[in-house]
């Protein structure tokens, strides 16, 4: 399973709370954020804090060697469900004439995923919860770049992708992809607790 989208739409948030789900349900689970803590990751979250054209370069590379390392340790150990936080969206960070092209030979080259999450946002919205954030802003995180990213990565995502709007507070977002796992049979719906339940 993938979860994707903008920087600041709650990537991380969704996919830790469908984790935790899963795990109540007693299912094992790997969850993977890229960029990672591992060597790559690392090299690439540095890149992303600098700026122009050597830095943009440098976290691409970064960060598709963190993907490509992630998708191997998969290969060897395809024990439980994993959860890749970031994964083919990477694309739409490229420049808009290369995206759909990175796109198509990655989609080509990597496993898909049974169930790929966009989680869509407004840019607006993205911003202002990046600004509540305690860490140094990166290169993309400006209204600008948002609004690009996501005009791109709407583009790539139109026909298999499950799409969750989380621009509105509130347990809507999340409740329509705990859905999404109950509708593909990674979570048995009896173990599903509404959010209004005592």
């Amino acid at each position: 399973m993938v979860v994707d989208g903008l920087d600041g739409c709650g990537k991380d948030t969704h996919a830790n709370r469908m984790r935790q789900l899963m795990e109540a349900d007693g299912q094992r689970v790997v969850m993977v954020s890229h960029p990672s803590d591992r060597l790559f990751g690392v090299l690439s979250k540095r890149a992303l804090e600098g700026s122009g054209h050597v830095s943009r370069a440098l976290a691409t590379i970064f960060y598709t060697l963190d993907v490509l390392g992630s998708v191997a340790r998969f290969n060897r150990s395809r024990d439980g469900t994993h959860i890749f936080v970031r994964y083919l969206l990477g694309t739409a960070y490229l420049p808009r004439r290369l995206a759909p092209t990175g796109y198509r030979l990655f989609r080509k080259l990597l496993p898909f995923p049974d169930i790929a999450i966009f989680i869509d946002i407004e840019p607006s919205v993205a911003l202002r919860r990046i600004e509540q954030r305690d860490h140094k802003r990166e290169m993309f995180e400006t209204m600008e770049k948002l609004q690009s990213v996501r005009e791109i990565a709407k583009a790539l995502t139109m026909d298999e992708w499950v799409v969750v709007d989380n621009s509105e507070d509130g347990e809507g977002p999340f409740v329509k992809a705990r859905d999404v796992l109950v509708e593909s049979g990674l979570l048995d719906a009896r173990a599903v607790v509404s959010p209004s339940t005592p």
